[in-house]
């Protein structure tokens, strides 16, 4: 009897033993699950990115998606920056090199629910009123340049669908967009450049990529910039390639750089299992079924593009047929990841490389026309409407710091052109830049600057001494070579 009393107490220890293991292990995995989906925030490189899981039917504006919306770039969120604040007796600007990304577009893809989504601008402002009325009014070929034949003809000067959202075409609040940009610019520039209220048309030189999108945001940010009478005579040129390389395009080793970016990239995701599958479970719940997610479904920057859809135009989430819907951890985690491979990939020597090479052709331009602005030749007002990966090759070039809101919709770069008043003026001598992205004075980051002038709180000014050197003596260094050509050439890896 007593011998069996021991043995049920020795068992019922035993299942208790048990089920405190069974009890401590389903902890343990709850904890490893909510460890997996941790919300990710912008991480410094080297760091390892992760994500969360918070179920959320839509997404709404609060501290830890504000920076995802400042993306989206909304018109009332553009504000003044330090572009025109070197306001001295000693500077005398010369002219302005701008360089923008597109304003807010359609989806690249089809997206769920995108008839229901209002890609317009839900509060028409008197600018925009006015311009769409300005627009609609140009009616005579004869006197608009770029309305008669050339590479722009037969393009619409503004959207086409007020409200609803078109594939890759630019929308109502991407124009929007520009124009604040524009009027902004125009307000920051008055009072140290007057030429800016009586710019000829030769005086004022367009180029933009052959897109709709790209072209109406030039129209846009033009507008708000210069007087309409010089806007009707301006010649816009076309770019064939989006990196505005201009005569230096064909170059073998940009190619092999870029391929081994992307296996890089790959390696990054392949290393981030848990990115890789909320990547595909987020591309299920986003395009309809029919289309092909092979190369999308894999692809973090893709779903990332296609969220913007619905995240920047105030509309719900999308579901699928299963009544499943994309929650906030797949919006949170999806930009996290993306924001830091751009970090990482900023710090890659091989994308530094590449981004050299594309931009090379577009600084030489750049180049080119501030020393035209300063031997008086003209012209004195020099736009590039393209695209975030213009914005991205050319800031990596030139050094600047990783920044994944320098490339959102409406980004700009500018480029102001100065001659020190104390000095007698000369092509080279006692010529300064400074370079701003969006709005925020970062000539002190430009790697080639070396004799930078301090000159204001938030001024800094680059001598046009230090580009030039840098294009002809320095800028294939990293290469062995001494010229693009050589650069260029295939060589083994």
């Amino acid at each position: 009897m007593e011998k069996s009393m021991t043995i049920d107490i020795l068992r019922g220890k035993t299942q208790n033993k048990a089920l405190h293991c069974y009890i401590i292990l389903s902890i343990w995995i709850l904890v490893l699950i909510a460890g997996v989906y941790k919300f990710l925030e912008p991480q410094p490189r080297g760091s390892i990115p992760t994500v969360v899981t918070e179920l959320f039917q839509n997404l709404a504006i609060d501290v830890r998606t504000k920076k995802i919306f400042k993306i989206c770039n909304f018109p009332e969120d553009i504000y003044f920056g330090d572009e025109g604040t070197l306001n001295s007796k000693q500077w005398n600007l010369r002219g302005l090199i701008i360089l923008t990304r597109h304003g807010d577009r359609g989806p690249l893809q089809h997206v769920r629910n995108i008839t229901y989504i209002n890609c317009g601008k839900k509060t028409n402002t008197e600018l925009l009123k006015g311009y769409q009325e300005y627009m609609k009014n140009l009616s005579s070929i004869s006197r608009v340049s770029w309305i008669g034949p050339g590479p722009f003809h037969g393009f619409p000067l503004l959207p086409t669908h007020y409200r609803q959202c078109q594939l890759g075409q630019l929308s109502m609040q991407g124009v929007a967009q520009l124009l604040k940009v524009g009027q902004i610019l125009r307000q920051s520039y008055l009072s140290i450049w007057p030429k800016l209220t009586n710019l000829t048309p030769a005086e004022v030189l367009v180029y933009s990529t052959r897109y709709r999108r790209t072209f109406q945001s030039a129209l846009a940010l033009l507008y708000g910039l210069i007087s309409t009478e010089t806007l009707n005579k301006v010649n816009i040129f076309e770019s064939h390639s989006i990196s505005f390389c201009f005569r230096e395009c064909g170059c073998p080793m940009a190619d092999k750089y870029f391929r081994k970016v992307k296996n890089y990239l790959n390696q990054q995701l392949i290393s981030h299992p848990a990115v890789s599958v909320l990547t595909d479970t987020t591309s299920q719940l986003i395009f309809p079924p029919g289309i092909e997610r092979g190369p999308l479904k894999r692809n973090p920057f893709a779903v990332k593009d296609a969220l913007l859809t619905y995240i920047c135009h105030g509309s719900g989430l999308p579901c699928d047929n299963s009544a499943a819907c994309v929650k906030r951890h797949n919006v949170a985690g999806i930009f996290s990841y993306t924001e830091w491979v751009i970090h990482q990939k900023w710090g890659y020597s091989d994308w530094k490389r590449f981004c050299l090479l594309k931009a090379y052709g577009l600084i030489r331009n750049i180049v080119s026309h501030m020393l035209h602005m300063v031997s008086n030749t003209g012209p004195y007002l020099v736009l590039y409407s393209g695209h975030d990966h213009t914005l991205e090759e050319l800031s990596t070039a030139l050094g600047l710091k990783s920044d994944p809101l320098l490339l959102r919709y409406g980004a700009r770069i500018i480029f102001e052109v100065y001659h020190d008043n104390r000095e007698p003026q000369s092509v080279l001598k006692d010529v300064y830049f400074r370079v701003l992205a969006n709005g925020k004075d970062v000539t002190s980051q430009v790697d080639f600057c070396k004799n930078i002038v301090n000159v204001e709180k938030r001024s800094s000014l680059c001598k046009i001494e230090d580009i030039v050197r840098y294009i002809h003596e320095d800028y294939f260094s990293s290469f062995n070579a001494t010229n693009y050509k050589d650069a260029c050439v295939a060589k083994h890896f």
